[in-house]
């Protein structure tokens, strides 16, 4: 799909951003509010349109950002690109510098949670350069042996039945906004208009037929997972707001975490699921906030 194909919908939430390039990748960001930066990261296989009522209930006293990872969104879908995680925090690391943010408040979901434990290894090496003041993950697999994945990401995970799973991306968009609701709990959260959206969004440029090389993110999650969670163990201020009720980031995994960064502030919400963003943003927006202002 072409920017020309899409809906009305689309076009407005196009148009309420912009474009920059970053590490030669053509990066769409959303930008609300002003105030101290806090910077946005959003997770598989959605776009940072997840963000937009929760950057609604900050943007009164911060400067929002929140961008689209390459192969996801608004941003640039390359064929020929790892779309490795370490490829993601380098185009996080463009932008702060583009935009001439010095030092913000970090806050994650799913794959973004794992960029985030990359920028804090980074700031933990003293060569990030910006500064973390805060962070904030919200139900995002960083124990990847903890997470219950969903079929689909079972495909993606096996070489045997990836050519199965690329088969099913190729025609994602015909069950893309049921498997969305399938893991959250409460589902009426996306009106006709949100599913319009996220399906131009993720059929924009062949994003569906991407998310066999995206999905590689389970596997640095395992390679990985002693820089990551051993720069998790270090940071300081840092909280989880997990939902309850995600199927897949489940709640054990949260409380494990909980447990391995004893330092952290650990709130579980209720009668949620995984896109708690979008399913309550109003609470999300609330507990970032109490965090970043203490």
């Amino acid at each position: 799909m072409t920017e020309s194909k899409f809906s009305e919908p689309t076009r407005r939430w196009l148009e309420s951003g912009r474009h920059l390039s970053i590490e030669g990748k053509r990066v769409f960001v959303y930008e609300l509010g002003e105030g101290p930066p806090v910077l946005l990261l959003h997770g598989f296989p959605t776009s940072c349109y997840d963000w937009r009522g929760v950057i609604a209930g900050l943007a009164d006293a911060y400067r929002c950002v929140a961008l689209d990872f390459p192969g996801y969104g608004l941003s640039d879908k390359p064929e020929a690109y790892s779309y490795s995680l370490f490829q993601q925090t380098d185009v996080v690391e463009g932008l702060a510098k583009a935009l001439g943010i010095e030092e913000a408040h970090v806050v994650s979901h799913d794959v973004g949670t794992s960029v985030h434990t990359e920028l804090l290894a980074r700031d933990q090496e003293g060569r990030l350069p910006f500064g973390i003041v805060s962070s904030t993950f919200l139900n995002g697999s960083m124990l990847q042996d903890l997470a219950t994945i969903t079929p689909f990401q079972k495909l993606l995970a096996s070489n045997e039945t990836l050519p199965q799973a690329m088969a099913i991306s190729a025609n994602l968009t015909a069950n893309y906004i049921e498997g969305l609701k399938s893991v959250m709990k409460r589902p009426e959260c996306l009106t006709d208009e949100d599913a319009s959206v996220l399906n131009d969004l993720i059929a924009y440029e062949d994003g569906n037929r991407r998310l066999p090389a995206l999905s590689l993110y389970m596997r640095e999650r395992y390679v990985h997972r002693d820089r990551w969670i051993g720069a998790l163990k270090q940071a300081s201020p840092v909280q989880f707001i997990w939902a309850d009720g995600d199927p897949v980031a489940n709640v054990e995994m949260g409380r494990a975490l909980a447990k391995e960064v004893p330092q952290a502030k650990y709130t579980e919400l209720p009668g949620l699921g995984h896109f708690l963003l979008m399913e309550d943003p109003p609470a999300v927006a609330k507990h970032v906030r109490e965090f970043i202002a203490a």
